[in-house]
């Protein structure tokens, strides 16, 4: 997976505003009370390149046809509980204007000395649901993980990749170099995922991106994200997470 290196930027979210239009966002104002964000003093980031084939095979030629995962390992190597920060940055089309959804508010994670945590597709996803009342659902998701702590970490990309079926064909394992940034972060305030609300699918329906398939809604997983009303979640059986044999998270699909 070297290539991955000097993967081409994606328009992720070139014309989202446009699809959304004003009207269609629900304001944060009508949803339920938001939790108080707080704030976090860091000084070290590390960006960590993703790229995501989340509900079917990547096939609309920005890269090669196939399957894409990505999980991102953070280990705590101090002696000292600490709080990091990690959000996402969609890549988009060089010169495009910035969407609503290009950069998501941070989230916090708490690591325990010498502990570690993993960030895979799927949480890398729950990052744009809700934004400002409104969830993307992606059928391929390309970006950064971004992640700042106020001390050294460990951190390292594991990338795999296979064709349309089958398994893993490629894994390419990197370390992810700290940058100095003395900076104070803020952690976003936690908008509940409401069933009925907002959703979009990214690319819309119709993109090459889907091939000559419906677009999937993805549900449940570990960010625990709810299905529209009149529709229930089930197991994805096109991926290799089986509940029924051990899955733990496995993400599903919405159905009538």
């Amino acid at each position: 997976m070297k290539q991955l290196r000097a993967i081409g930027v994606f328009s992720v979210l070139v014309g989202l505003w446009g699809l959304l239009g004003p009207t269609g966002i629900i304001p944060a104002s009508q949803a339920e009370p938001l939790k108080p964000s707080k704030t976090i003093k860091t000084e070290y980031q590390y960006s960590a390149k993703v790229a995501c084939s989340l509900l079917l095979p990547h096939q609309d030629g920005t890269l090669a046809r196939g399957t894409y995962r990505t999980t991102v390992n953070i280990h705590n190597p101090s002696d000292k509980k600490i709080t990091v920060a990690a959000k996402v940055a969609l890549a988009t089309q060089f010169g495009s204007e910035p969407g609503p959804f290009g950069v998501t508010p941070f989230k916090e994670a708490v690591i325990q000395p010498d502990g570690a945590v993993g960030v895979n597709c799927f949480d890398i996803a729950g990052y744009f649901c809700p934004i400002d009342g409104v969830c993307v659902d992606f059928a391929f998701l390309e970006g950064f993980l971004v992640v700042k702590s106020p001390v050294p970490l460990d951190v390292v990309g594991v990338y795999t990749a296979r064709h349309t079926d089958g398994d893993v064909e490629s894994i390419d394992v990197e370390a992810i170099e700290p940058r100095k940034l003395t900076e104070t972060v803020k952690i976003g305030a936690e908008e509940p995922a409401k069933p009925g609300g907002k959703r979009v699918d990214y690319p819309p329906k119709g993109s090459s991106a889907y091939g000559d398939k419906e677009p999937k809604q993805m549900c449940g997983g570990i960010a625990g994200f709810p299905c529209p009303e009149g529709k229930k979640c089930v197991d994805d059986p096109s991926d290799n997470c089986d509940p029924a044999r051990g899955g733990a998270d496995c993400s599903g699909i919405c159905v009538k």
